[in-house]
């Protein structure tokens, strides 16, 4: 029992660290900005402070403190899908709960031991697989979407830590994960939608009560078919 409630509270633990990984990059940005933004503030006091004060620098200077506090004021970036109530599967790669919503979601497959191997590309493109006529281009989700210091701790090899695969993009991509966990709904509110899609544009938001890390599957395909991370 003692070990049962170990391990779930190692896999909670790992859930939280890997979710905060997230929130801590996609929040840098806001931060330095921020930052950035509020040094100018500081050249208007020592203005007024000077024996001869000019007017006009501390008016010079104030626009671009208003310019940068209205630069973060950006609307979040809801996709049209979620602007109602929508349902989305929760899936697990490395510790990782991910969420894809059910609409842009095309099937969920098993592991297969029969995909074809394809020599030359990225480590995380595991290999073609045929699938209702079709040839499904596998990859190892974990490789691309956890940061580049979590990679180190993926040891076992895909074959013994991989169980499903999700389909997205028509069928054209199959997301390689450990588990499949369960359907949820969610409303508009229950998501932190991200302000920007400059750097990881696949993340459309976070769950935080589910601890987990919703999928704009558009943006994941377009950037597995280009390259563009």
């Amino acid at each position: 029992m003692k070990t049962r409630e170990t391990e779930q509270v190692r896999t909670v633990v790992d859930q939280q660290l890997a979710l905060q990984t997230y929130l801590d990059a996609l929040l840098r940005p806001v931060i330095e900005a921020v930052e950035t933004a509020s040094e100018p503030e500081s050249a208007p006091v020592r203005a007024e402070m000077a024996p001869e004060p000019v007017p006009a620098p501390p008016a010079e200077q104030a626009a671009p403190v208003q310019a940068g506090i209205g630069e973060q004021a950006v609307a979040p970036v809801v996709p049209e899908w979620a602007e109602r109530p929508f349902q989305c599967l929760l899936f697990k790669v490395a510790g990782l709960t991910l969420a894809v919503p059910l609409v842009k979601l095309n099937g969920v497959l098993p592991w297969s031991n029969d995909i074809t191997p394809m020599p030359g590309h990225a480590p995380w493109f595991l290999g073609l697989l045929r699938h209702q006529g079709q040839s499904v281009k596998v990859i190892d989700t974990a490789l691309l979407v956890l940061p580049e210091n979590r990679r180190c701790r993926i040891l076992p090899p895909a074959q013994e830590r991989l169980r499903n695969m999700i389909l997205i993009d028509e069928g054209r991509w199959g997301l390689a994960c450990e588990s499949v966990s369960e359907v949820v709904t969610l409303a508009p509110g229950d998501v932190r939608w991200r302000t920007s899609r400059s750097a990881r544009p696949w993340l459309a938001g976070t769950v935080i009560e589910r601890m987990c890390a919703l999928l704009d599957t558009e943006a994941f395909a377009h950037m597995l078919a280009t390259g563009e991370r």
